[in-house]
């Protein structure tokens, strides 16, 4: 029996896997993996141990892209399904635990370092308090981890991705009308997400020559296709808004943290001034908004981290 433990975050496309000690947050061993390549998580976990001439654990963590609750789980956005004891066995691991992707993105978040986070306005807290994190990948991530009296921190999973988007212009009105079809919920995740992204382009685009979510960013940052931009800007004000509700709702004066694989692309983007205009645009409440901090995570795989977090809770 090894005494390292697996950790792994598991997508859409990619399953990324890592190695870490109990009882430490430092993950090493890192790869990524492409999901087509297998038939199953299990096969996935398997081929990664294999790869590193590992048959026996003292523990794994493993963070999935979808809700974790009930026997059998799936993810959102892939054909696998699972259960605890067949992963657990899959990693032939003594110890198990099965997170939500942004569970486990909470978790990583006091372990997070400078040089892993961009600060966009707000002031840095003075002590622990609550903090969220939300953000724009496949789907519209939100999870949130209060600080507990003894010092720990529980994290909170949620699916906040899908409340309704906030839409307050005329022009954003008329453009959720192009995406959206009548008498049925349109949610922020329908827009805050690659596929999104993509979707807002096609809509308001006269000619629309990009094909893919990384095409439209693309174009937004070269600044060669208006619509791209203004897909670009109003994604920005649109996340502004979803992380101001959620920072008023759960009262996040530990910080709101920005996550998924869209946000480094656009981190200077969100550091222009707009999405902070939005942030605190909250009337009479305004004054509340204004000591958030808000951070973009930049770093490689917080996820893992959040997972080794978790290893390190159990006290093997």
């Amino acid at each position: 029996m090894s005494g390292l433990a697996l950790v792994g975050d598991i997508g859409g496309t990619n399953s990324r896997f890592g190695l870490t000690e109990p009882g430490s947050t430092r993950v090493s061993d890192i790869a990524v993996q492409k999901n087509d390549q297998f038939g199953s998580l299990e096969e996935a976990i398997a081929a990664y141990l294999r790869s590193k001439g590992l048959s026996g654990l003292a523990a794994a963590a493993i963070a999935v892209a979808g809700p974790v609750e009930g026997e059998t789980v799936s993810l959102t956005n892939r054909n696998w399904s699972f259960t605890r004891d067949s992963l657990r066995a899959a990693a032939g691991a003594k110890a198990f635990r099965l997170l939500n992707d942004f569970e486990a993105l909470a978790l990583s978040l006091p372990h997070l370092g400078e040089t892993e986070t961009v600060q966009i306005g707000g002031a840095t807290p003075d002590r622990p308090a609550l903090k969220i994190v939300l953000g724009p990948g496949t789907g519209l991530g939100m999870a949130a981890l209060a600080a507990l009296p003894d010092g720990g921190w529980l994290a909170l999973a949620s699916e906040g991705g899908h409340v309704s988007l906030p839409v307050l212009t005329r022009a954003e009105f008329e453009w959720r009308e192009k995406m959206s079809r009548p008498g049925v919920p349109f949610e922020a995740e329908d827009a805050i997400t690659g596929g999104g992204l993509l979707h807002m382009y096609q809509v308001i685009a006269t000619k629309p020559s990009l094909k893919t979510p990384e095409e439209v960013l693309q174009a937004a940052l070269a600044n060669t296709d208006e619509a791209a931009v203004r897909t670009r800007d109003q994604v920005v004000v649109w996340l502004g808004r979803v992380a101001s509700d959620a920072a008023m709702a759960f009262q996040a004066k530990g910080g709101v943290y920005l996550a998924g694989g869209i946000v480094p692309s656009i981190v200077g983007k969100l550091r222009e001034g707009r999405f902070r205009e939005v942030f605190e645009q909250r009337g009479k409440n305004a004054h509340v908004m204004r000591p958030m901090p808000v951070y973009a995570i930049v770093g490689e795989f917080p996820a893992l981290r959040g997972c080794a977090a978790a290893i390190a809770a159990m006290r093997l």
